[in-house]
């Protein structure tokens, strides 16, 4: 029997406010995941912080879909997500 999952595809964008989040791609939903630096710290990380903050991002994901967690909606629970991060 193959393998028939759902794929949901997420995507990394830099928040207006200069954060960075995860959502759904070609979606304008609210970001799952949300990773915003204080002015102090981006200074210390001298201009790294957008890297830091998509390698966060990028674990958190990893983390939840090991976790077997679905992160699909309610009206899809009978598929099972595997994400792609672009």
């Amino acid at each position: 029997m193959a393998d028939e999952r759902a794929e949901t595809v997420l995507e990394i964008i830099e928040l207006d406010e200069g954060g960075m989040a995860i959502r759904t791609a070609d979606t304008d939903d609210e970001p799952m995941i949300k990773v915003q630096f204080s002015d102090e710290l981006k200074g210390k990380l001298d201009g790294q912080y957008l890297e830091v903050a998509r390698l966060m991002l990028t674990a958190g994901i990893q983390l939840v879909a090991e976790s077997g967690l679905e992160l699909s909606s309610p009206d899809d629970a009978e598929e099972t997500v595997e994400p792609t991060i672009h």
